[in-house]
C-alpha cells in the first residue's frame, strides 16, 4: 500500500524532513522495515509451534501423539521385523487423514526412552541419514511421494539416547496405505 500510493509523496513534501531526505529513501526504509517485521513474525510463529520434545513426551499418548519403540527392530524377537515399518506407516497415514499429529520413535508406551540405536545398527548406514533414507524409501513405497511434503522428520537427544520426532500435517486428499 505504501509503494502504490502516490499521495504519500505529496504528504511527505509538507514535512521539514523532506528538505534533507528524499521520499524514495523514506519509502524504501518503510518497505524494508515492513518486510523485516513480517519475517520476524513468521519465524516467531514457527518457533512457537515447535514444542519441546520433552514436553510432548510428558503429555503422553493421545489422539495426536503416538509413541513407537522402533522403526524396524523388534526388541522381543531381537531382529528386523518389516511389520513394524508397516505399523509406523499406518500411524502416519492415519495422521495424514485426520488433523495431523506427532509420532516419536524410540520410546515405549510407558514413556521409557529406548533410543534408535538398534534401528540404526540394522541399517546399511548406521546414522541419522541412513535412518531418514530408509524412512523415505518405505514412505514412498507404502504411502507415496506426493504426501512426503506433509511429514517432517527430526532427531533429538534425550538422556543420551537419540529419538526421532515425526510431525505430520493433515493431507488435503485421502491417503491410502
Amino acid at each position: 500500500a505504501l509503494a502504490l500510493s502516490g499521495d504519500w509523496g505529496k504528504i511527505y513534501e509538507g514535512f521539514a524532513l523532506s528538505r534533507y531526505v528524499y521520499f524514495e529513501v523514506v519509502e524504501f526504509l518503510f518497505l524494508g522495515l515492513s518486510q523485516l517485521g513480517i519475517i520476524i513474525l513468521v519465524f516467531t510463529k514457527l518457533s512457537a509451534h515447535e514444542s519441546d520434545v520433552n514436553e510432548m513426551i510428558e503429555s503422553g499418548e493421545h489422539e495426536n501423539m503416538e509413541f513407537k519403540t522402533s522403526l524396524r527392530w523388534d526388541i522381543k524377537q531381537d531382529k528386523v521385523n518389516k511389520e513394524l515399518e508397516k505399523t509406523i506407516m499406518k500411524t502416519i497415514a492415519a495422521f495424514l487423514n485426520s488433523d495431523g499429529g506427532n509420532l516419536v520413535i524410540g520410546i515405549d508406551d510407558k514413556k521409557q526412552i529406548l533410543g534408535l540405536e538398534s534401528d540404526l545398527g540394522s541399517l546399511t548406514r548406521h546414522n541419522h541419514d541412513g535412518f531418514e533414507n530408509h524412512f523415505n524409501n518405505i514412505f514412498v513405497s507404502m504411502i507415496g511421494p506426493e504426501f512426503r511434503q506433509h511429514v517432517k522428520l527430526s532427531f533429538h537427544d534425550i538422556n543420551d539416547k537419540s529419538v526421532s520426532l515425526i510431525q505430520v500435517d493433515r493431507a488435503h486428499r485421502p491417503v491410502y496405505l
